[in-house]
């Protein structure tokens, strides 16, 4: 009987394990968003939002866009000039203060993150995409520009 328990305890925290880490649902869509956000502390240190650095965090539409940017601005700052994380140029220690999550099928997810930072409080809309690296970026937006993928598309070089 205590073996039968301890297996089945087992497949439970490995099933948890694997919905929280390796799967495409809400709780992993959240952990990632919460493992970025992570990284803004006073010495931390984000994923850049450019090329090639991003392909830890962005999907491969995303990656074409800021390889577009890059090449398009010629050594120059280009369409962004700050990280559309935290919708920022600098930060001190950035605190998600809420988090939601909706899976959008199989692949997808769209989530809202509150956060705040030296009194400025901030939300960001993203929109996710399973690869098989995991979750990753397909879109950012706020109120005022609600389409990253839209800016850089049609961003006037």
């Amino acid at each position: 009987m205590r073996k039968a328990a301890f297996i089945l305890a087992t497949f439970l925290v490995w099933g948890l394990s694997a919905a929280m880490a390796g799967e495409p649902n809400a709780a992993s869509a959240e952990q990632f968003l919460r493992g970025l956000y992570a990284k803004y502390t006073h010495n931390g240190k984000p994923t850049p939002f450019v090329y090639p650095d991003a392909r830890t965090i962005a999907d491969a539409n995303m990656m074409a866009l800021l390889k577009r940017d890059r090449d398009k601005a010629n050594g120059e700052v280009g369409a962004m000039d700050s990280d559309p994380v935290c919708r920022c140029q600098d930060w001190e220690a950035i605190k998600v203060t809420a988090l939601q999550v909706a899976i959008q099928g199989a692949n997808a997810a769209s989530a809202d993150v509150t956060f705040s930072d030296m009194g400025d409080v901030q939300k960001v809309h993203y929109s996710l995409a399973w690869t098989k690296d995991g979750w990753r970026i397909h879109d950012i937006g706020t109120r005022d520009e609600p389409s990253l993928i839209a800016y850089l598309r049609n961003y006037k070089y």
